[in-house]
């Protein structure tokens, strides 16, 4: 809040005749971030076409203000714009056998994913960048002691992880045009919850 009030030429004091605390700054800094949604109807496809986009066209967003994953304010924030994504998330499940709940809570556990791998990706990110620096700017792999430490004999399916490479690599942001794996099996999962309701 100093370095805030301070940018704006302000005391930190006289920032809160405009703002309640750091948490209410924070959501409405998340709020102006987030953009409007772009409109997603029926012509963008089904249900899941239509989440598919949204979710997609957030994980810039969070990649472009690491800052908002790193704060459960931001989940509880309430603007125009949070409140413009959430109902194009909440609209895209019209129609479906769903509760009003239930289409509140699959929307709730889509955002609250999307800034949890957002905060994986931002932190795998931030510790590589603290490594390399401490090293005198040799790019070091912090998982590197993993597989150091795991053999085929102590933690056999870890050992097959290190050998295909998958800690090479860890938390990186998935292409432009892809879901992370936890966002695809939310929406897996709530696809075989609508099935078992239709028939």
């Amino acid at each position: 809040m100093a370095r805030l009030a301070e940018s704006l030429g302000f005391t930190t004091m006289s920032l809160y005749r405009y703002v309640s605390s750091k948490d209410e700054v924070l959501m409405l800094m998340s709020d102006r971030a987030a953009g409007r949604p772009p409109a997603v109807g029926p012509d963008v496809g089904d249900w899941r076409a239509r989440l598919e986009l949204l979710l997609g066209l957030m994980q810039p967003v969070l990649a472009a203000h690491p800052w908002m994953s790193r704060t459960t304010s931001v989940l509880f924030a309430v603007g125009p714009n949070r409140l413009a994504w959430m109902e194009a998330m909440v609209a895209a499940l019209d129609g479906l056998p769903l509760s009003e709940r239930e289409k509140l809570e699959v929307t709730g556990a889509l955002s609250s994913h999307q800034l949890e791998w957002a905060r994986l990706v931002e932190a795998n990110a931030a510790r590589r960048r603290a490594v390399a620096e401490q090293d005198g700017g040799e790019q070091v792999d912090p998982n590197a002691v993993i597989g150091r430490l795991v053999t085929a004999q102590s933690h056999p399916a870890i050992a097959r992880a290190v050998a295909a490479g998958v800690f090479d690599e860890p938390g990186d942001a998935p292409a432009e045009d892809e879901l992370d794996l936890g966002t695809r099996l939310i929406l897996d999962g709530l696809a075989s919850l609508l099935a078992g309701r239709t028939h």
